[in-house]
Order: structure tokens, then sequence, then C-alpha cells
């Protein structure tokens, strides 16, 4: 069964676990190689000289951290500001109906106006332009 768990790593998801060398870190997967070893850059660990830098260790010793869901208000609406400034506008739709979700859930009723973000008078107008 842990061959099934680690089997979900690939490369790009975020994961914790320990180094050939001990040190305990949280990064991302760069690579994974196929006798199990993989290489992580490490954004926090134990060891302050590992961070910022490549790091590598075993498949079996890494967990895959769970996805992160923005479900705060200012987290969906920071995160609409970056799919704005990427020009991404199906991420930015995504968290726009994310965001609406968040409302209803908040107020228990629709947020005000039926209309989707953007396409009304109120604060969303101006950003929503993606060109």
């Amino acid at each position: 069964m842990v061959w099934a768990k680690h089997q979900a790593v690939q490369i790009g998801d975020w994961v914790s676990g320990t180094s050939f060398l001990d040190e305990r870190f949280i990064g991302y997967v760069e690579s994974i190689g196929g006798n199990g070893t993989v290489k992580v850059f490490v954004t926090q660990s134990d060891h302050q000289e590992a961070i910022g830098e490549w790091v590598e260790g075993s498949l079996a010793k890494l967990d895959k951290l769970d996805d992160y869901v923005p479900n705060e208000l200012s987290d969906l609406q920071s995160l609409m500001d970056l799919a704005l400034m990427a020009r991404d506008e199906a991420w930015f739709n995504e968290l726009a109906g994310a965001l609406r979700a968040v409302e209803t859930n908040r107020n228990g009723a629709a947020p005000s106006g039926d209309k989707p973000y953007g396409s009304g008078n109120g604060q969303w107008t101006r950003r929503v332009k993606i060109d």
C-alpha cells in the first residue's frame, strides 16, 4: 500500500520528507528517477543551508502535501489579480466562480446581482479586461 501512496507523487507536487543527508524539508518535486530517487527544490527545512537548494531523497521518505484550495475571500481575490496579470482568462473565471460560491455560503444567498463578475457595473468591471 505504501507503493501506491508514493506513486501519486509527480513532478511539480509539493512534498514533505527527509533527504539522504537526514534533512527534513518541504519543497516541490523537480524530477523522479527510475530507481526511486527524487530531486526536490527546498522551500523550508530544519537545515537553513538547504533552503533554496536542490536535495535528493527517496520516494519512500516523501509525503505528498494536500493541494491548496483557496476558500477565503482575500485569497481568491489575490489569485484573481494574479490571473489577470498572467492574462489567464480560464483561471480567472474558475476563481470568480469559487469566489461566488464562497460569498453565497457566507451570506446564505447569492451575491448581489446575478451577473457574472465583470459584466455588471460593480467593482469587478474594471478588473476583468483581458487583452
